[in-house]
């Protein structure tokens, strides 16, 4: 992908669609894409993240590794993330805020799949020298975690 389906797929994902085109060029600058096969793992729970991803094309399942008991263990797929008119954002968000994060699943990839990659130190330095950028990206990430959040709730009601 160049730069400019970079910054467009940027755009698509909810944590940048309200930045300016000038903030979105300043992050797709610093971002790459990567591509997977079938199979694949993205990232990998209990791994450090070190990147954000967006999804710009396929399918990927993000999924938690649980122990059952003493003996048993299971895979269990938590979201399907698929191509949308919009773009989810996966893994090390909490890097946004200054903390080591551990990728709370992984995400293997179920078809033929590119993400934009953003390394978060990069991310980093790039809102450290724009407050106003920080503190966008900052509301719209808990208005994000808010929606999962209670996503996540009303999933739980409905068992």
């Amino acid at each position: 992908m160049d730069s400019v389906s970079i910054a467009a797929t940027l755009k698509k994902c909810e944590l940048f669609s309200e930045l300016s085109d000038s903030e979105i060029g300043a992050i797709a600058g610093s971002a790459i894409t990567e591509q997977y096969g079938p199979g694949e793992l993205i990232y990998e729970q209990g791994c450090i993240g070190r990147n954000l991803y967006i999804l710009a094309e396929g399918q990927v399942s993000l999924e938690r590794h649980i122990v059952l008991g003493k003996t048993s263990k299971a895979n269990v797929t938590v979201f399907i993330q698929r191509e949308t008119p919009s773009r989810r954002l996966m893994g090390s968000w909490s890097t946004l805020v200054g903390e080591r994060h551990v990728q709370m699943c992984s995400a293997k990839c179920n078809q033929p799949t590119t993400v934009v990659c953003i390394p978060c130190s990069a991310l980093s330095e790039i809102v450290a020298q724009n407050p106003q950028l920080r503190i966008k990206i900052l509301e719209k990430l808990v208005i994000m975690l808010r929606d999962r959040i209670a996503s996540s709730y009303e999933a739980l009601e409905s068992l």
